[in-house]
């Protein structure tokens, strides 16, 4: 019995890979990740597939230069309003150029999603993607902390003003992003990166990994 399946896959100019995919494991839609540039071919690429296949085709744009958020909340969103809906979710990697498969891959990653590309002869080849335990790990306090920091502008310069945007006092901001011998926090989690200021301050930055768990909430 054919496993319901929703294949995403990124799209570049050369789409042998996409192709080999839809041949060597069960689709029953597919949604493409491309760049504005490349609007045009996706377009006829899809419409193309469309009348010979027979199954619907979504195309998502990912805005640059920020690849990898942008595929991040594309992933984020496809998996919980279209994951209910099939048994399996695919992400294709083999199609477009670096950047692009690399924030595919990170989606995998992050999300527990199976992955593959192909190999020298074209052949599909299953990537080993582990599912991040950040999910487990972060508490709701700690991805608090992080949607606060994004939300003025992903970077405070001390305790006083990212308190004053969220509801914690400073102690238990320095224990969430510091951590202690016990619990790590969200230095040691690698998701805010930290520098230290004039006058004992403290600048907080949240980085690309901490952007990222964050899209997918």
């Amino acid at each position: 019995m054919t496993v319901k399946t929703l294949q995403i896959a990124t799209f570049g100019q050369d789409n042998e890979g996409i192709l080999a995919g839809i041949r060597n494991f069960p689709i029953h839609k597919l949604i493409l990740l491309h760049y504005k540039d490349d609007t045009k071919l996706v377009e006829e690429f899809s419409s193309n597939l469309r009348s010979t296949l027979g199954i619907p085709i979504s195309l998502k744009l990912i805005v640059q230069p920020d690849i990898i958020r942008s595929a991040m909340e594309h992933v984020s969103q496809i998996i919980k309003e279209e994951g209910p809906n099939y048994e399996q979710v695919l992400i294709n990697v083999s199609a477009g150029d670096k950047m692009i498969g690399c924030a595919a891959l990170s989606c995998a990653f992050v999300n527990g999603i199976k992955a593959f590309g192909t190999d020298m002869q074209g052949n599909p080849m299953l990537l080993p993607i582990l599912k991040l335990s950040y999910n487990e790990i972060i508490s709701d306090a700690k991805i608090k902390i992080l949607q606060a920091i994004d939300k003025i502008g992903g970077s405070v310069e001390s305790l006083e003003e990212l308190s004053k945007n969220c509801d914690f006092g400073k102690p238990l901001l320095s224990y969430h992003i510091h951590g202690n011998s016990e619990a790590r926090g969200l230095v040691q989690l690698g998701l805010v990166d930290v520098e230290r200021l004039e006058r004992g301050r403290t600048k907080i930055t949240l980085n690309t990994l901490g952007r990222m768990l964050i899209s997918t909430k």
